[in-house]
């Protein structure tokens, strides 16, 4: 039979942030993601074109993506995610850097665990692209770092979301169906129905 999907998201989850400190993540979580497609921003003719053109540079994604270091026991964790579920890497980070994102999980012998990489090729949000592919999908259980996206997905259907713990998204109203966790091998944990020892009763988070 085949396993259920797990949807899992790339930064501040796989891999550091780019100064070790997640400061993206957004606390304003009621604030509603707006899932209208927008137009893409690779069109020249858009405000913001050369913008986004420059953020596609090899030299910008090499500093952005390429050199990031991996979490703690990220590739235990998958491993033991992937007996359970079938893993699909969601991030909100654009199309345009799938080469620089499969180059990553190569390097750190991670690829292997995912079924799919899906991108932000919708224009959207993090937190409206991230809602828009799990509907479209009905995955039913995610593993993200902000507590934006954490809030909307489980709010939106029964839907569980497992939220790596940094300061940042720590103390928010969420829904009982957020977990708010360690790391990958707890959320393994969590959906082997074993215990797991709540994240807040055991000591610091990352920053």
């Amino acid at each position: 039979m085949a396993l259920p999907d797990l949807s899992i998201d790339m930064d501040g989850v796989l891999c550091r942030p780019p100064l070790w400190f997640n400061l993206v993540i957004s606390r304003d979580i009621r604030h509603e993601p707006d899932t209208r497609l927008r137009p893409r921003l690779g069109d020249a003719r858009l405000p913001g074109a050369l913008a986004a053109r420059i953020l596609d540079s090899h030299a910008v994604q090499l500093v952005r993506y390429d050199l990031r270091r991996p979490m703690p026991e990220v590739a235990a964790g998958l491993a033991a995610l992937a007996e359970v579920r079938r893993l699909v890497l969601l991030s909100g980070r654009p199309r345009s850097a799938l080469k620089a994102t499969e180059r990553w999980l190569i390097r750190h012998g991670l690829r292997d665990f995912f079924s799919e990489i899906v991108l932000n090729d919708r224009g959207l949000s993090n937190a409206a692209f991230k809602l828009t592919v799990v509907r479209e999908r009905d995955i039913r259980q995610h593993v993200d770092d902000d507590g934006r996206v954490a809030y909307f997905l489980s709010r939106d259907e029964p839907r569980s979301v497992f939220l790596i713990a940094w300061r940042r998204n720590r103390g928010l109203p969420y829904p009982p169906t957020v977990h708010r966790v360690r790391n990958l091998l707890e959320v393994a944990l969590l959906l082997r129905g074993e215990n797991s020892p709540m994240v807040d009763s055991i000591g610091p988070v990352a920053t």
